[in-house]
C-alpha cells in the first residue's frame, strides 16, 4: 500500500506541482476509487478504476471517460469537470487513473428533499439529449441479457420478475438515438442551488434518451420512494413532449441485478415499483 501510494503521489505531482497532496476519499462507485486533491490554490479529484472484472470488460475506461468530457467541456455549455491529466493504461498511476478539476458542491442524492432538484434533473436530462454525439461515442448496449436473467432470490414477487424478464426478450420500443449520459442519476449530478456539475460519464453512449430517464427514475425511487420517480418522469416527458416507456425502466432494474447489493427496505422497495411497471406494460 505504502509503494503504490509512493507511485500515485509521484504520478499526482508530476502534473500538479510538488506540493500536491492526495486528501479524503469522495463518494464514488464500485469501480473507481475518488479522492480530492489539493494542489496550491487549486482542488482537483484523482479518479482511479480498480475493479479488475470491469477493467477487463472496458479497458479503456479511463481514456473514454477523459475523451467524452473533453468533448463535453469544448463543444457544449454542460457543467463538467475539466480534465487536467490521464494515464490511460495506468502505466504510471499504478492503475488506470485521471485527474479532473473539483466541483465544489454536494451530489444532489445527499439532499434530504427530492422535489427542489427534480425538475432541474429532468432540465439537465433534456440538455444531455440534446448534445450532438460524435461518431466515437459508443452504442448503446444492456448490461444483462434477458437470456441471462432471473429473479433475485430475495424477492417475495417472483412471478413479477418472471414476466418483467419475459417482456425484454421481445422488441425494445421505437425509439430516436440520442447522446446518454448511461448512468445518469441524482448521486451523478453535483447541487449548489441549482445544478453545478455533471460527473462520471465513463458510460456515455448513444441511445434511448429514455434509458437516462429510467436509471435516474430507478435511484429515485430507491431512496424516495416512487412518487418522486414519477414526478421526475412527469417533469421530462413535459418539457420533450416524448412519452417514457416503462420498458426501459424494466431494463433498468433487470440490467441492476448483478451489482445489487440485497437490501431489506431498498429490496420491498425494487419489488414494489417493478410490479407497478410490470402492470403499466
Amino acid at each position: 500500500l505504502g509503494r503504490m501510494t509512493a507511485v500515485i503521489e509521484a504520478w499526482v505531482r508530476s502534473h500538479l506541482g510538488t506540493r500536491a497532496t492526495i486528501g479524503e476519499r469522495l463518494v464514488g462507485g464500485v469501480t473507481s476509487q475518488v479522492r480530492r486533491v489539493d494542489a496550491h490554490d487549486r482542488s482537483f479529484v484523482l479518479k482511479q478504476v480498480t475493479n479488475a472484472r470491469w477493467l477487463a470488460e472496458r479497458p479503456d475506461v479511463v481514456g473514454y471517460e477523459a475523451k467524452v468530457l473533453e468533448m463535453l467541456g469544448t463543444d457544449t455549455s454542460l457543467p463538467v469537470p475539466e480534465v487536467a491529466a490521464v494515464d490511460a493504461t495506468g502505466a504510471e498511476a499504478g492503475d488506470p487513473s485521471m485527474l479532473i478539476t473539483h466541483i465544489d458542491a454536494a451530489p444532489a442524492g445527499s439532499l434530504d428533499r427530492p422535489d427542489d432538484v427534480l425538475e432541474p434533473l429532468a432540465e439537465t436530462a433534456v440538455a444531455i439529449g440534446e448534445v450532438e454525439p460524435p461518431s466515437w461515442v459508443r452504442p448503446f448496449v444492456r448490461y444483462l441479457d434477458a437470456s441471462e436473467a432471473s429473479p433475485p432470490p430475495w424477492t417475495t414477487v417472483e412471478p413479477v420478475w418472471e414476466r418483467a424478464i419475459d417482456a425484454l426478450a421481445g422488441a425494445a420500443p421505437d425509439t430516436e438515438p440520442r447522446f446518454i449520459h448511461r448512468d445518469y442519476h441524482h448521486w451523478n449530478v453535483l447541487w449548489h442551488d441549482e445544478v453545478v456539475g455533471i460527473v462520471d460519464w465513463s458510460q456515455t453512449s448513444i441511445g434511448p434518451a429514455s434509458m437516462d430517464i429510467a436509471h435516474c427514475r430507478m435511484n429515485l425511487a430507491t431512496q424516495f420512494g416512487v412518487g418522486a420517480a414519477d414526478r421526475f418522469r412527469d417533469a421530462w416527458q413535459e418539457r420533450t413532449g416524448l412519452r417514457h416507456h416503462p420498458y426501459f425502466d424494466i431494463v433498468t432494474v433487470v440490467d441492476l441485478l448483478p451489482d445489487w447489493r440485497p437490501r431489506d427496505r431498498e429490496n420491498r422497495i425494487l419489488d414494489d415499483y417493478l410490479t407497478g411497471l410490470v402492470g403499466e406494460l
